[in-house]
C-alpha cells in the first residue's frame, strides 16, 4: 500500500484535480453573475436617485423665496464638488448643466468600480491564505502517514534483517521538498553585498508542531543514507546535480543550524485556525543529538569520514556555507528588534547558517531572539542563570566548533591558515560573550583546556593565533579594535568586549591544570608564559572599575555630542576577580619561582670588591651619629675640587674610565673561578652588554654577576633537574606573571595616575581615558601581602634583576638616557605576543619596588640590620645606587635631553615605577637617618642644583627651586650641603625683603621689646607670643639690668640673638614640664602638659616655644635643644609611620620589649589575656580602647600585628600629637612648611642646634676669622690667642662663642657661613690691668687687648667669658 500510495496513479490523479478545477470554476462562475446583478440594481438604483435629486434643483431654481439654510448649504456644496470635479468652473450658485451632471454621474461610477475592485482583491487574498493553510495542513496530514508508514516499514525490515534500512533519495527529496512546503513557506533567498547568503520572513524558523516531523525526517531520512558508505543511497549526492537540489541543500543545513540556535516558535492562529499545543522537551533532545551527528558527519569530525564520489563537493559545500574563516558583517545577523517584544508573535530577520556567528547569538540572546545578554538574575542564580535547554543547544554548537577547528589542525597550509582565523574569531566573537562560562557546559570546551602530551592546551594555540592576526592592535594595545562587535552596545550589554573576554579567558583558564598552577608537575612554562602576557594585555585596557572597590563601576558611553554613564556587570567583574585570589596568586607564583634553578640564594649572598669597601667604609664610620655625619657632611666642599674644576682633568678622567671599561670588559671574558675580579654579585657591567647585544652577540655575553646563565629559552631551561617530570622550567612564566601582576599594580595602586614631576601636556585631555586610579585599591594591598608574606618574590625578582641578561639590558635602557630614548614616565609594558618576551625589565622592577615597598612597612631596625631581612644590606645598597640613578633620570634628565618629546603622552606604568621607586627611597633614606645603611656619599649625584642656586637672585628664584622635581621627589639626591644653603639663601632673602640690612644700608625700624635679665621668658610670651605672622620683622631688645635701668648696648641684632638665645633655653627647659627627655638627653612634648598647666595655656605655650624655634631659625641662630626623632618627624609636616617601634624604644623600653616579645611569641597570643585597649599614666591610670569596642577584641596571632601598630602609634604619635600640632603651627607661621621638607630628621637637627656636637673646630674657626684694629694672622698676641682657644674646654669654647656672637654653637655650614665672619679687633692698653677683653655681637667681633702674655690672656680671657655681665665689663 506505501508504494501504491506513494507512486499514485497519475492519470486518475489528474482526472480528479480536472474535475475538481471544473466544479470550482463552475461554482465562481455562478457567484460572479450573481454579484454582477446585485452591482446591475444597485447602480439603477443610484441613477434614479440621482435623476430625481436634480430635476428638484431645477424646478426649485424660479422660486423668489430664498431656501432655508440647510437647503442652501447643501446646494452650495454640491455645486462646489461638481465645479471642482468637472471641467469648467462655473460660480458656487450656478445651476448644473447637462455635462457637469454627466461628469458627476461618472465619477460616482468610478469610485463605486474602485470600491468593488478593492473588494474583490481583499477577498481573492483571505481566499489565497484560507486555501494556503488548508493546503498545508493537508499536505502535514499527508506527510504524517507517509512517516508513519515508512518508521513502520523500518521497523519491520529491522526485525527481519539486522541491516538498516536506508529510504531511496527520491523519498528523501520528495518528502524533504514536501516539508520545506508546509514547515518553511515563503522562502526568498538574497545574497548581501558580501555574498553571505540570507533568508528573510522568518522562513527557517520551525513551529512547534513541525519539530516532531524534522526530527523525524532528519532521523529516519536524512541521516541514515549520509551515515551509509553506499553512496547510491546518499540523498545529498543527486541533489548537487541540479539547481534546486543546491537550493535545497542550502536550505536543509540552514534549517539545521537554526533548528539548534533558534527556539521554535508557537503555531499562528490565522483567520480562526486553531494550533496544537505539542510537548516539545523530548523532541528538542533528540533533535539536537540528531542534528550534532549529521553535522559532525558532513563536516568529517566523525572517524568514518564522509567521503568517495561527490561527497568532497558537499563537504566543501557544507564548509563553505557553515564555517567562515572570516567574520561576516554583523548586520547581517540575527538582531532582536525589543527586549520586550512578545516572543510569540516575535519577527526573526536575517539568518546566517554561520556556527560561530548563529552561536553568538544564542549566546547573547537566547534561542527565543529575546533574552537579556546578562540574565538579571545572573548574580543570584550563579551559573543556574541559563536554562538547561539552552545550555545543551549552545553546547552541540561549541563542540562542533571546537572539533572542527582541532580537525584542521592536520591540513594542508591553508587548512592551517583557516585555522587561524577561525581561533581568531572563536575567541574574538564567542569569548567576548559576556558569562560564557556559566551560559554552556564545561564538557563542551573542556578540549579547550586539555593537553596532550608536551603539547600546549589548545586554549594556547587559539590566543597565540588571535595575536598573530592582530599583531598591530595588540603590540599597541588596541585590542579594543578587533573586538568591535556591532551586535550589541554597551547600553545592552553592561560589560564590554574586552572585560568579557578577560572574565572568560580567566574563567576558562583557572579550570586548566598545567596553566592555573594548582598542580606544579604538570604546569607547562610555556603556554603559561603564552597565557598570563595575553591576560597582561588585556588588563592593560580593562575598565578601570574592573578592579575597583566602588559599589557601582561605571563606563561612560559617547552618544554623539554627549555621553552617558552606564554601570558594569558586577557578576562579570566578579569573574575577573578570580585573578587575584590569594589562593591563585599564591599558587602561580610558588610555581613560577624555582630559587634553585635561579640561584637566587648564590647572587643574593655574593658580595663583590665594591660591596666590601662600602662595608669598610660603613664601619670606619663607627658609632657616629647620622647628626654628626650630617654635620661633617655639612661643612665638606664639593664645589672646588680640581677634578671638577678643570677641563682638561674632566677628560682625563673620562678617559680613563672607558679605559678602564675596556679593560673589564676583556677581562671578563675569561675569568677564572676564584678570581675576584670577575666582579660576582655586581650589577652587569650593562654598557659592555647593550653593546654586545646591539651587534647581535647576545648569546656569547659573559656573566658578570653570576656564573650560571640564565635564558627564558627552552633551550637553556632544559639544563635544570628533573623534578618536574612534564614540562621544562622557563624563566618567560615568571616574567609573564610579573607583566600582568604588575599592570594591576600600576592602574590600581594609586601611584599610575598623578605625574609627580608635573610636566605640561601639549593636549588638555593627555588621557583619552581613565587609565588609573588615584587611590590605593583594596584587591592590589591584598595582593601584596600575598606576594610579600606568602612568595619569595622579593628576592628571586631582585636576583633576576642583576643576573638575567635581558633584564639587565632593559633596565639599562631605563637609567640610562643616552641609550633609552623614551623617558622614563612614558614606559609602558609592551606586549609580548608568542615567544616575543617584549620590555619585561620595568615591569619586574616595579613588581619589586612595590613589594619592597610594602615589605618595608611591616619590618623594623632589628629585622633590616641584624636579622638582614628583606635583604642583606649589601644588596640593599645597591638597590639604592639602581633606584637612585633612575629618579634622576626621571626628574633631572628626561625632558632636558629629550625636549622635542616632552609632550609624550605619560604612561601608568613609567608613573608608577617613578612614584614607587622614590616612596622606597625616602624610605630608606629615613631609615638610614636613624642607623646608617650606607655612607652618606652614596645617596648624593654629584653638583645637583649648584648652577641653579648660582642663578638665583632674589628670593623668588630660591623659592622656585623648591618647587623642582628633585627638591620635591627626592631631595636626598642633592647634598646637605647644597640644600643647607638654599635653605639660608631663601630665609636670607626673604628676612631682607622684610627687615632691610645694615650692608643695603635699608634697615627698617623694628619691633621694641623690653626684656629684664631675670625676666626673659615671661617678658618674652608678654610681648612676642601675639605677633604672629610679623614674628619676621626685625625684633630690637632693650635689656633692663637689675637694678631697673636700661643698659647702654645698642640692638644692631647682636642683642636679639643674645636674647633669643636666653630665651630658647629657658623655653626648653624640661623643668617646666612641657618637653621631656629620653635615655639620649632627647626631648619630644611631655603627653601631660595639658595636666599640669591647662588644655589652653598648655597649647599657647606650645605656639609659642614654636614661634621661637622659627625665629631663631629665621634669623640663623643656632639654639641649643636637641629633639627627638620623633618630634622631628612633625616638624617636617609629613610624619612618616615607619618607625613607631624605634622610636618606642627610645621613650619605653620595656613597652618596647614587651611588644617584642608579642611579636616572635610562637604560641597562641589569645593565652596572654591581651585587649585592644592601652593604659595611661597621666596623674591616675585610665584605660583606652585603641579601635571601637577595642576592650572586647582579644588580641590573637592573626591580629597581634595590629596590635603592636596601634600600641606603639599611641604612644609615639596619638599621645603628643595635640601638643606637636600647636608647636608646628607657631613654628610655620615664621618658616614655611615646604622649607622644612628638603631636610630629614637628622639634618633638620642640624639645621637647628648647628654642626657642632659640643666641640668647636678650632681650626676651622681660625681658618675663617678676620683681623682688623692693626691685628694680622702672624700677629703674636694672634698667635697666642689660637693657642689659647685650644688649651680652652669644650664648655668655655662654648662660651668663648657665645660672649662673641651671642651664640653658643657655630652654623650649621661652618664659619665660612657665618656673617660678619668672626673678627679680632686690636685694643691697645699700656699695662695689662687697664681693659678686659670686650665684644661686639652685633657684627662677631672681639675687642682683644695686647697683653703681654699668653698666661694673662687667658686669665683675662676666661675672666671676661665666664662673668656673664652686660656692657658693664666696656
Amino acid at each position: 500500500m506505501f508504494t501504491d500510495e506513494l507512486a499514485g496513479n497519475p492519470a486518475k490523479k489528474r482526472a480528479d484535480e480536472a474535475k475538481a478545477r471544473r466544479i470550482r470554476a463552475k461554482r465562481e462562475k455562478e457567484a460572479k453573475e450573481a454579484r454582477k446583478r446585485k452591482e446591475l440594481e444597485r447602480r439603477q438604483k443610484e441613477e434614479q436617485e440621482a435623476t430625481l435629486a436634480s430635476s428638484h434643483e431645477v424646478a426649485g431654481s424660479g422660486v423668489k423665496e430664498n431656501p432655508p439654510a440647510s437647503s442652501s448649504a447643501t446646494s452650495a456644496a454640491i455645486a462646489v464638488r461638481s465645479v471642482e470635479k468637472g471641467r469648467g468652473a462655473t460660480e458656487p450658485d450656478a445651476p448644473l448643466n447637462a455635462a457637469q451632471k454627466a461628469a458627476e454621474q461618472r465619477r460616482i461610477r468610478a469610485e463605486a468600480r474602485a470600491k468593488i475592485a478593492a473588494s474583490k482583491t481583499i477577498q481573492s487574498c483571505v481566499r489565497s491564505k484560507l486555501t494556503a493553510s488548508k493546503v498545508r495542513e493537508q499536505q502535514r496530514n499527508i506527510y504524517d502517514k507517509r512517516m508513519s508508514d515508512l518508521i513502520a516499514l523500518t521497523a519491520i525490515l529491522k526485525r527481519s534483517s539486522t541491516q538498516e534500512y536506508v529510504p531511496p533519495p527520491a523519498t528523501v527529496s520528495i518528502m524533504t521538498t514536501q516539508f520545506l512546503f508546509f514547515a518553511c513557506p515563503a522562502t526568498i533567498r538574497k545574497k548581501g553585498s558580501n555574498g553571505d547568503i540570507a533568508f528573510d520572513n522568518g522562513s527557517f524558523i520551525l513551529e512547534e508542531r513541525d519539530l516532531s516531523r524534522w526530527t523525524k525526517l532528519v532521523n529516519h531520512l536524512l541521516l541514515p543514507g549520509i551515515l551509509d558508505t553506499n553512496l547510491d543511497l546518499d540523498p545529498l549526492l543527486p541533489w548537487v546535480e541540479s539547481a534546486n537540489g543546491r537550493k535545497r541543500l542550502n536550505y536543509v543545513l540552514t534549517l539545521l543550524i537554526s533548528s539548534v540556535a533558534r527556539r521554535q516558535i508557537k503555531a499562528k492562529k490565522p483567520f480562526g485556525a486553531t494550533a496544537k499545543a505539542n510537548s516539545v522537551g523530548q523532541d528538542s533532545n533528540e533533535l539536537l543529538a540528531a542534528v550534532d551527528l549529521i553535522l559532525r558527519a558532513l563536516l568529517r569530525l566523525k572517524k568514518s569520514a564522509y567521503t568517495g564520489g561527490n561527497r568532497d563537493i558537499i563537504h566543501q559545500k557544507v564548509c563553505s556555507l557553515l564555517i567562515k574563516s572570516s567574520a561576516p558583517s554583523y548586520s547581517n545577523y540575527f538582531q532582536p528588534k525589543s527586549a520586550t517584544a512578545n516572543i510569540q508573535h516575535q519577527e526573526y530577520h536575517k539568518f546566517t547558517p554561520d556556527l560561530i556567528s548563529s552561536l553568538r547569538s544564542l549566546l547573547l540572546f537566547g534561542s527565543n531572539g529575546v533574552s537579556e545578554p546578562i540574565p538579571p538574575d545572573a548574580e543570584r542564580m550563579r551559573e543556574d542563570c541559563t536554562a538547561k535547554d539552552e545550555k545543551c543547544r549552545a553546547d552541540v554548537l561549541t563542540k562542533l566548533i571546537i572539533d572542527f577547528i582541532s580537525c584542521m589542525e592536520s591540513g594542508s597550509g591553508s587548512d592551517q591558515e583557516n585555522q587561524g582565523r577561525l581561533c581568531s574569531r572563536f575567541v574574538s566573537e564567542i569569548l567576548t560573550v559576556p558569562l560564557f562560562t556559566w551560559k554552556v557546559n564545561l564538557s563542551s570546551y573542556e578540549s579547550l583546556i586539555q593537553s596532550q602530551g608536551l603539547k600546549p592546551p589548545p586554549l594556547v594555540d587559539y590566543i597565540r593565533h588571535f595575536n598573530n592576526t592582530f599583531t598591530n592592535e595588540v603590540s599597541d594595545g588596541r585590542i579594543a579594535i578587533a573586538l568591535n562587535m556591532t551586535d550589541i552596545s554597551l547600553s545592552t550589554c553592561p560589560a564590554p568586549p574586552v572585560l568579557c573576554l578577560l572574565s572568560n579567558v580567566i574563567q576558562i583558564g583557572n579550570k586548566c591544570d598545567t596553566i592555573n598552577g594548582t598542580i606544579a608537575s604538570k604546569l607547562h612554562y610555556t603556554a603559561a608564559a603564552e597565557y598570563f602576557n595575553f591576560v597582561a594585555t588585556l588588563i592593560n585596557v580593562a575598565p578601570l572599575g574592573t578592579f575597583s572597590s566602588k559599589m557601582s563601576a561605571v563606563e561612560w558611553v559617547s552618544n554623539g555630542s554627549t555621553s552617558s554613564p552606564i554601570v558594569l556587570s558586577n557578576v562579570v567583574i566578579e569573574q575577573a576577580a578570580v585573578f587575584l585570589s590569594d589562593s591563585f596568586v599564591r599558587s602561580l607564583f610558588n610555581c613560577a619561582i624555582d630559587d634553585d634553578v635561579l640561584m637566587t640564594r648564590k647572587v643574593i649572598d655574593n658580595k663583590t670588591e665594591k660591596d666590601m669597601k662600602q662595608e669598610n667604609d660603613l664601619t670606619e664610620l663607627g658609632s657616629s651619629s647620622v647628626t654628626s655625619l650630617a654635620a661633617k657632611e655639612a661643612m665638606v666642599d664639593r664645589n672646588r675640587r680640581f677634578w671638577q674644576s678643570s677641563k682638561w682633568a674632566k677628560k682625563l678622567s673620562n678617559f680613563i674610565s672607558s679605559a678602564g671599561e675596556k679593560m673589564t670588559s676583556s677581562e671578563a671574558s675569561s675569568p677564572g673561578p676564584n678570581d675576584s675580579r670577575t666582579g660576582k654579585g655586581k650589577l652587569m657591567n650593562t654598557s659592555s652588554l647593550s653593546r654586545q647585544l646591539a651587534n647581535g652577540k647576545g648569546s656569547s655575553i659573559s656573566r658578570v654577576v653570576t656564573s650560571t646563565e640564565l635564558s627564558s629559552s627552552e633551550s637553556d631551561s632544559r639544563k635544570t633537574s628533573t623534578s618536574k617530570p612534564q614540562h621544562v622550567y622557563s624563566a618567560s612564566f615568571f616574567f609573564a606573571l610579573c607583566r600582568a601582576y604588575a599592570t594591576i599594580i600600576s592602574r590600581w595602586g594609586g601611584n599610575g595616575k598623578e605625574d609627580l614631576v608635573r610636566r605640561v601636556s601639549s593636549k588638555a585631555g593627555e588621557l583619552e581615558i581613565e587609565a588609573a586610579s588615584a587611590k590605593l585599591e583594596p584587591c592590589v594591598t591584598a595582593l601584596l601581602n600575598v606576594l610579600c608574606f606568602s612568595t619569595n618574590i622579593l628576592s628571586s625578582s631582585w636576583a633576576i634583576i642583576q643576573s638575567n641578561p635581558k633584564v639587565v639590558s632593559d633596565l639599562y635602557c631605563v637609567i640610562d638616557v643616552t641609550k633609552g630614548t623614551a623617558p622614563i614616565r612614558t614606559l609602558t609594558c609592551h606586549n609580548a605576543c608568542g615567544s616575543n618576551e617584549g620590555n619585561i625589565g620595568a615591569s619586574l622592577l616595579l613588581m619589586f619596588v612595590t613589594c619592597l615597598s610594602h615589605t618595608l612597612m611591616v619590618t623594623d631596625d632589628v629585622e633590616l640590620h641584624e636579622m638582614e631581612k628583606p635583604l642583606p644590606k649589601h644588596q640593599v645598597r645597591r638597590c639604592i645606587l639602581l633606584l637612585k640613578k633612575l629618579l634622576y633620570r626621571a626628574v633631572c634628565l628626561d625632558d632636558a635631553h629629550n625636549a622635542t618629546k616632552i609632550t609624550l603622552p605619560s604612561n601608568h606604568l613609567g608613573l608608577a615605577l617613578i612614584s614607587v621607586s622614590s616612596k622606597v627611597m625616602n624610605d630608606l633614606y629615613s631609615r638610614s637617618s636613624r642607623r646608617l645603611l650606607c655612607v652618606p656619599k652614596l645617596w648624593i649625584e654629584e653638583d645637583l642644583l649648584e648652577q641653579d642656586i648660582r642663578r638665583c637672585k632674589s628670593h623668588l628664584d630660591y623659592t622656585s627651586l623648591l618647587a623642582s622635581p628633585v627638591c620635591r621627589i627626592c631631595p636626598f639626591l642633592v647634598s646637605f650641603k647644597r640644600r643647607l644653603k638654599l635653605f639660608e639663601r631663601i630665609v636670607t632673602t626673604n628676612r631682607i625683603d622684610i627687615q632691610g640690612s645694615n650692608e643695603q644700608r635699608n634697615l627698617k625700624r623694628g619691633i621694641m621689646v623690653k626684656v629684664q635679665r631675670g625676666r626673659v621668658l615671661e617678658d618674652g610670651l608678654i610681648h612676642l607670643n601675639n605677633l604672629g605672622r610679623n614674628m619676621r620683622q626685625r625684633i630690637c631688645v632693650n635689656y633692663i639690668s637689675d637694678v631697673g635701668t636700661s643698659e647702654s648696648g645698642v640692638d644692631v641684632g647682636g642683642l636679639f640673638k643674645e636674647f633669643w638665645t636666653d630665651l630658647s633655653a629657658l623655653a626648653f627647659d624640661p623643668n617646666y614640664a612641657l618637653f621631656k627627655v629620653t635615655e639620649d638627653a632627647l626631648m619630644y612634648p611631655n603627653p601631660s602638659s595639658k595636666f599640669v598647666h591647662g588644655g589652653d595655656m598648655s597649647m599657647k605655650l606650645f605656639e609659642f616655644l614654636g614661634r621661637i624655634l622659627g625665629k631663631a631659625l629665621y634669623e640663623g641662630i643656632t639654639i641649643q635643644p636637641q629633639f627627638a626623632h620623633l618630634f622631628l618627624s612633625f616638624l617636617k609636616g609629613d610624619h612618616s609611620y615607619l618607625h613607631l617601634l624605634t622610636d618606642l624604644s627610645t621613650i619605653d623600653t620595656q613597652l618596647y620589649n614587651n611588644l617584642m616579645f608579642l611579636k616572635t611569641y610562637e604560641g597562641d597570643a589569645a593565652d596572654l589575656c591581651l585587649t585592644f585597649t592601652v593604659a595611661n599614666d597621666d596623674f591616675g591610670v585610665s584605660e583606652q580602647n585603641l579601635i571601637p569596642n577595642g576592650a572586647d577584641i582579644e588580641v590573637t596571632n592573626g591580629n597581634k600585628r595590629r596590635y603592636i601598630y596601634l600600641v606603639a602609634k599611641h604612644h609615639v604619635c596619638d599621645r603628643i600629637k595635640e601638643q606637636a600640632d600647636a608647636f608646628c603651627r607657631g613654628l610655620w607661621e615664621v618658616i614655611d612648611r615646604s622649607w622644612l621638607r628638603l631636610f630629614n630628621e637628622p639634618e633638620l637637627q642640624v639645621l637647628i642646634s648647628g654642626a657642632s656636637d659640643g666641640k668647636i673646630d678650632v681650626s676651622d674657626m681660625k681658618a675663617n676669622s678676620k683681623y682688623t684694629g692693626g691685628y694680622s694672622q702672624l700677629d703674636r698676641n694672634v698667635i697666642r690667642f689660637w693657642s689659647v682657644v685650644s688649651s680652652l674646654t669644650p664648655k668655655q669654647q662654648a662660651d668663648l662663642l657665645r660672649f662673641v656672637t651671642s651664640c653658643e654653637r657655630p652654623p650649621p655650614l661652618g664659619f665660612a657661613s657665618m656673617s660678619p665672619p668672626f673678627t679680632i679687633q686690636r685694643v691697645g692698653i699700656m699695662r695689662d690691668g687697664d681693659k678686659l677683653p670686650s665684644a661686639s655681637t652685633c657684627f662677631n667681633t672681639l675687642k682683644l687687648p695686647t697683653y703681654s702674655s699668653e698666661k694673662v690672656l687667658k686669665e683675662r680671657l676666661i675672666y671676661a667669658i665666664e662673668s656673664k655681665s652686660g656692657f658693664e665689663l666696656t
